[in-house]
């Protein structure tokens, strides 16, 4: 009596925690008696009956454990029409439910230590254990992202042994969002790993193609690579946002060359070699002259500097250009596998209204002007003069680095020349030629530092400068 009543405490306890669903036998879902106010009588049940029971429960058992968990519920169904069979029958039942859950207890734990055993232990030395692609994206419009009109270069990591393709890409803030912060240095960014299906979502989105190049590296070194990545993951964008230090493109150059310890990377000849990274970032904006010009003033004196082709790949799809020509361990680097996101094709014509027209007009009315008496366009040029020199000055007062070429333009756009212009009889002349020497010596340099549409545009302040130093002069000839 004691046992009966300890089962029924128990079932009660396991009914409070069982699914409001239970299957039947035919697996059709059926409802629980606690939906009827009136439960049939229960059925007896024969040693056949139980037998038949032990034996689907033992093949759920051994299926899944989705099918142990309804097997329980059968069972327990079972047992709660068991308390209708004569006790001789109940005796038997319980010696039949101990047997098998004693079985069940022992047999368990080792089928799951067989199955751990077989697994095959991976082969970190096969070539397809880890593999590692190069990913290029096409460059976006200005408008949507000023950053991305370089393009976007991240890598992708897969490993199919355990299921895993992740992308790793630095990323950062929007700086179309808040361009003041980007100026002032205050923008963060970091590196995240995402799988790959959900961020190829983006660039679908976006209408961007995606290439993608196959690396054939060692298989140390691509295992090497993966545990750099993931020690690298800052967990949120909090770094600086520097694109010379953390550029998508020299990051993914920099982290293969840790992960090769050592192993050179041969580069083939490129017409990279003999242009600085200001150079190669100005002919990769042919799309964008604006934003060109601007580049020319914002980027510092670090992409002047003379320094190896490894450092040079900064515009993502030259990275995958010198990778496909370059070799490692006899290996060729980077090979082009196809489009993971087929997207718009690129439209690389240059806009009509450029810098340099703009310059040219302004230097042919400044010529035209310098025949006539009419002051009007000497105060246009000085107070287009005066304005961009306030920008400079601003610029210069918020960037923590600012380039040479900023320091260059502030000889020709500094508001001196509107504040001593009444004085101008005095240094007219000698400001034109020195503003002439200055850009003879800029025209004849190896490497550009300025865009040559400010040279152009100084031409006009030559041009004015000169006229007003001639005309003072032949005015004090005429007083005599």
């Amino acid at each position: 009596m004691l046992i009966k009543q300890h089962i029924s405490a128990t079932l009660s306890a396991l009914s409070g925690r069982r699914s409001s669903v239970l299957l039947n036998r035919s697996g059709v879902a059926a409802p629980t008696l606690s939906k009827f106010s009136v439960t049939p009588p229960p059925k007896r049940l024969s040693i056949n009956d139980l037998r038949f029971s032990v034996k689907n429960a033992c093949r759920s058992m051994k299926n899944s454990s989705d099918m142990l968990f309804v097997s329980c519920c059968e069972w327990e169904s079972r047992l709660q029409q068991a308390f209708a069979m004569p006790k001789s029958e109940q005796n038997r039942l319980h010696i039949a439910v101990r047997i098998v859950l004693i079985v069940l207890l022992f047999a368990l734990p080792l089928k799951l230590q067989a199955q751990t055993s077989t697994l095959p232990e991976p082969d970190r030395s096969a070539d397809d254990f880890v593999q590692v692609s190069l990913c290029v994206a096409d460059p976006t419009d200005w408008h949507q992202d000023v950053l991305g009109t370089l393009g976007h270069a991240f890598l992708r990591l897969q490993c199919p042994y355990y299921g895993l393709d992740y992308c790793f890409s630095y990323e950062g803030e929007n700086i179309n969002d808040n361009l003041y912060r980007y100026l002032s240095g205050k923008t963060k960014m970091g590196m995240f790993a995402v799988p790959t299906a959900e961020y190829l979502e983006d660039y679908k989105r976006w209408n961007r193609s995606v290439h993608e190049y196959f690396l054939d590296l060692p298989p140390a070194v691509e295992v090497r690579l993966w545990e750099i990545m993931d020690n690298h993951l800052t967990g949120g964008i909090v770094l600086r946002q520097d694109l010379n230090k953390y550029g998508c493109a020299i990051t993914a150059v920099r982290y293969i060359k840790q992960a090769l310890a050592g192993i050179p990377i041969q580069y083939a000849p490129s017409e990279l070699d003999n242009l600085t990274r200001r150079e190669i970032g100005y002919r990769s904006l042919k799309k964008h002259p604006w934003l060109r010009l601007s580049g020319m003033i914002f980027t510092d004196s670090r992409y002047d500097s003379e320094i190896p082709i490894d450092e040079k790949l900064i515009v993502p799809a030259d990275l995958a250009r010198v990778w496909q020509e370059a070799q490692v361990a006899d290996r060729t680097l980077a090979t082009y596998k196809g489009d993971i996101v087929e997207g718009a094709p690129l439209d690389d014509s240059e806009p009509w209204f450029t810098p340099m027209l703009l310059a040219l007009v302004l230097l042919f009315i400044s010529i035209g002007f310098a025949f006539t008496r009419y002051p009007y366009w000497n105060y246009l040029l000085l107070t287009l003069q005066t304005a961009v020199a306030l920008v400079l000055i601003f610029l210069w007062l918020i960037m923590s680095d600012i380039g040479l070429s900023a320091y260059l333009l502030m000889g020709l756009f500094n508001p001196l020349a509107a504040i001593f212009w009444k004085w101008r009889r005095y240094w007219a002349l000698a400001y034109a030629a020195l503003l002439f020497v200055g850009v003879i010596v800029l025209a004849l340099l190896p490497h550009m530092l300025v865009d040559p549409a400010i040279l152009v545009l100084a031409l006009s302040y030559i041009v004015l400068y000169t006229k007003e130093g001639i005309t003072i002069i032949n005015r004090q000839h005429a007083k005599r």
